[in-house]
C-alpha cells in the first residue's frame, strides 16, 4: 500500500558522476578527478565542490529536510550513461549524498505480539550459598 508519510517531499541529494575505469574489481572501475568533478543538487541544480557539502547542507531547502527529521545517507548506483561512451565500458556510477527519512519500526497491525514479547523472558535464578544448603544435602 503506497504510504504518502514516507513520499511526502520530492528528493533532495546531492550527486557526482565517476566514470569508467575500463579496469575491472579489484581494482578501481569508476573514477573522477576531485578538483574538477562537481555535485549537482536535486533540488536547486546548483553545483558543489566537496568542499562545499556543509555549505550545501546548510542551505534552507536542506535544512528543512533536517528539521524534519531526515539524516544524510551515503548511496551509489551504477547505470548505463544517457550518451554513450566511444571507448570502453558503456556505465557510469553515481554518487550521491542523499537525505532519507530514519527507518522507524512500524507498530504491529494485526493485532499480533511481537516475538520478544511471546516468547516468556528467562528468570535470573539465584545461586544459593553455603550457608543455606541444608545439612544433608547429597554434594
Amino acid at each position: 500500500m503506497y504510504n504518502k508519510s514516507k513520499y511526502d517531499m520530492p528528493f533532495c541529494g546531492l550527486s557526482l558522476k565517476l566514470y569508467s575505469t575500463g579496469k575491472k574489481s579489484p581494482s578501481y572501475e569508476f573514477s573522477a578527478v576531485a578538483s574538477k568533478a562537481k555535485f549537482t543538487c536535486s533540488l536547486t541544480k546548483r553545483k558543489y565542490a566537496l568542499s562545499q557539502v556543509t555549505e550545501w547542507f546548510m542551505t534552507p531547502e536542506v535544512q528543512k529536510y533536517h528539521k524534519a527529521g531526515y539524516v544524510l545517507k551515503y548511496m551509489s548506483k551504477t547505470q548505463e550513461p544517457q550518451t554513450p561512451n566511444k571507448y570502453g565500458n558503456n556505465l557510469e556510477e553515481i554518487f550521491c549524498l542523499v537525505m532519507v527519512k530514519p527507518y522507524k519500526p512500524q507498530p504491529n497491525i494485526d493485532g499480533m505480539k511481537p516475538i520478544a514479547q511471546t516468547i516468556p523472558q528467562v528468570q535470573q535464578a539465584t545461586e544459593l550459598m553455603d550457608d543455606d544448603l541444608p545439612e544433608d544435602a547429597p554434594f
